[in-house]
């Protein structure tokens, strides 16, 4: 897979590592709908730890920790869980289409993108580090999984910038 990704700003048909930051968010995304997606139809799913709620708290622990709170939000809000099911996934196909255009477009706004993409990992990062109760609300490992994944996500928008200059 590394051949297939080159860093970069101005790269074209090639992996870069702001591409690979947004597939790695899409998947993040995806990880929870399986669990909420059956527990509608066996609710006996919430009775035992299983792969499921595994892969579920991995992905809400990878999700920004402000997109975590909104979506805690609008399900105590609706109390549906289809309403938060059709949320992740707008919200990972609107990320999808909005980094596509910018990463494909003008390179200096593909420059401010990675920066700001950057400075929202840096934040997100900083947040998920200070001691508060709903940073651990899935277990000590997923939240150290969701941190390490998103520490990752920085290298690779970092090393973009890097490259381009």
């Amino acid at each position: 897979m590394m051949s297939r990704i080159r860093f970069g700003i101005d790269v074209r048909r090639q992996l870069t590592g702001a591409d690979l930051y947004v597939r790695i968010f899409q998947i993040c995304a995806l990880l929870p709908l399986p669990y909420i997606f059956l527990t509608g139809v066996h609710p006996a799913i919430f009775s035992s730890r299983n792969l499921l709620s595994v892969l579920f708290d991995i992905g809400i622990c990878a999700l920004p920790r402000v997109e975590a709170l909104a979506l805690s939000y609008i399900y105590r809000a609706m109390l549906s869980e289809v309403a938060v099911y059709f949320v992740v996934l707008v919200i990972a196909v609107a990320l999808g289409f909005a980094a596509a255009k910018v990463l494909r477009g003008n390179p200096e706004a593909s420059v401010k993108f990675h920066k700001l993409v950057a400075g929202l990992l840096i934040l997100d990062l900083a947040i998920r580090i200070i001691p508060v109760r709903a940073n651990y609300a899935f277990g000590i490992p997923a939240a150290a999984a969701g941190l390490l994944i998103r520490a990752v996500c920085l290298y690779l928008v970092i090393r973009d910038l890097k490259a381009a200059q």
